[in-house]
């Protein structure tokens, strides 16, 4: 409510001395929900609560230009549809692939990885062995999908481009590693 006037939600101005609004001011002030209200919220579940903000010390001054949200184009933090990194690091899903049994001789980790379908998986390998290793994990999973796939790793999440090094070697020693379209 402004001096000589009121808006509702983010719509016109409307003054008092307005006969289409005597209406609407004289439900106020009795304490009743408006009729245009309830006939706006009907369908909805539950009362029409209605909150007031006393501004009746100030004119009403219409703003420079209305609201105008956001409407450009965005991305996705750690989306799936990454490109392909300019060197290796693609992994092929292939089916029926056995993966690397853990020599318990030797240290070894475990690694997280989550998987294009949401899944999680924990792979546990030696520290030694290859980060092709993990992948072969992935792809014994069943939860590779058919493309094509790179592996990202660290913050900001980048694509593991060597397989070849080792699991230490690579970072990944005890990491949550993301599995991205290629």
């Amino acid at each position: 409510m402004y001096r000589d006037g009121f808006i509702v939600d983010d719509g016109p101005y409307r003054p008092v001395s307005d006969p289409a609004n005597s209406e609407f001011l004289s439900a106020l002030a009795r304490g009743r929900t408006p009729r245009e209200l309830v006939e706006e919220a009907e369908g909805e579940v539950g009362d029409v609560t209605v909150g007031l903000v006393d501004k009746r010390g100030e004119d009403y001054v219409v703003p420079e230009r209305p609201f105008e949200s956001f409407s450009g184009e965005g991305a996705t933090l750690g989306s799936s549809g990454s490109a392909a990194p300019a060197e290796g690091g693609v992994i092929t899903p292939v089916a029926g692939v056995t993966p690397p049994e853990v020599d318990t001789s030797r240290p070894a980790t475990s690694v997280q990885v989550r998987l294009l379908n949401g899944r999680r998986l924990v792979v546990r390998v030696n520290e030694d062995s290859s980060v092709s290793a993990i992948g072969d994990h992935v792809n014994a999973s069943g939860d590779a999908g058919t493309d094509p796939y790179v592996l990202s790793a660290g913050f900001p999440p980048r694509p593991v481009t060597d397989l070849t090094q080792t699991v230490v070697e690579a970072g990944l020693k005890g990491s949550q590693v993301m599995q991205k379209k290629a």
